[in-house]
């Protein structure tokens, strides 16, 4: 928790502030963009501005202090829960979170009137879940902040949507990006291909900051340049070894930015067939809902993204660039 804005994000973090010395704060703030633009340390920051005894996310008063040292008694942050015995995210946030939190607003605070929970991945809540949430947000109690983070708007109820100050967080721009990376410390090796894959997105590349992971995303970068020629002897080795340090979306922006290209070329090319043209935005399709298809029907990854790799390859055999 820092008093420094969250880059990228200023707007919203002012609206916050004059709202909140205005008196005017809405209970329940829905921060939404996509994965990895900063939606979460924005929420930090907001919940750190409203708890703090200067309302300024000062890091040195007393509530600033337990916020950092993550002991404050008047704020919890939630999520999907993590299964210990499967090594994995469960698929949803529950009704009994929900409950849990919304019980935990209706109480009075241990440090002044105001609770804060900042709900992450609202749009895993399962219907039950969701319904709970929204009966919550139609009584709020005095001194309650809900902030809600979400990554696919659509993925929510209109009614929650229509019950909370809607905050679209837009990927960076060039300069705040830069910056970023500078104060990431990513080593000089990977720089380019982060570059590469953050598209205005921080969380993107975090990953790399891992110099094992760095590493073997280098490595699969180099393996996947070329689908249509690539050993596939040589992805199955890199999976297998891996699969289980680098983020899947990560492994898939790797495998789409060469892609990227030919998909292009492929669009404005006349003398490509429709048919063909099918098969390859096909593959790329396919390519794109494997990390979510992994998680939702419980695929082995390696064997499943393999399988997917290969349909592309055909793809690509098959086409008269």
């Amino acid at each position: 928790m820092m008093k420094q804005q969250v880059l990228g994000h200023e707007a919203t973090h002012q609206r916050f502030v004059h709202l909140m010395q205005e008196d005017k704060l809405p209970h329940a703030w829905l921060l939404h963009g996509f994965r990895g633009v900063g939606k979460s340390m924005l929420a930090q920051q907001l919940a750190a501005v409203y708890l703090c005894q200067h309302r300024t996310a000062c890091g040195t008063c007393h509530s600033c202090c337990m916020l950092a040292a993550k002991s404050h008694p008047d704020f919890v942050q939630l999520g999907v829960l993590w299964d210990e015995k499967k090594k994995k995210f469960l698929r949803n946030i529950n009704i009994a979170q929900i409950r849990d939190v919304l019980s935990f607003l209706a109480l009075s605070g241990m440090q002044s009137q105001r609770r804060v929970v900042i709900l992450d991945d609202a749009d895993a809540m399962n219907n039950q879940a969701a319904n709970a949430l929204l009966k919550g947000l139609e009584e709020p109690t005095d001194g309650s902040l809900l902030l809600i983070i979400c990554h696919d708007l659509t993925h929510l109820p209109a009614t929650i949507r229509s019950r909370c100050m809607l905050e679209h967080c837009a990927p960076l721009g060039d300069r705040d990006m830069q910056q970023v990376l500078s104060q990431m410390r990513l080593p000089e090796k990977i720089m380019p291909l982060a570059s590469s894959l953050t598209l205005g997105c921080p969380g993107n590349i975090a990953a790399l900051q891992d110099g094992d992971v760095a590493q073997a995303c280098l490595q699969w970068y180099e393996l996947t340049m070329d689908l249509s020629t690539a050993d596939i002897g040589a992805l199955y080795d890199h999976l297998q070894k891996y699969l289980h340090i680098i983020p899947h979306d990560l492994i898939i922006a790797m495998l789409m930015l060469p892609l990227q290209m030919i998909l292009e070329k492929t669009e404005k090319k006349a003398m490509v067939s429709y048919a063909a043209k099918e098969k390859l935005f096909d593959a790329a399709q396919q390519l794109l809902m494997w990390p979510a298809e992994v998680i939702r029907h419980s695929l082995r990854p390696a064997p499943a993204l393999l399988s997917r790799i290969l349909v592309m390859r055909l793809a690509l055999k098959g086409m008269t660039m």
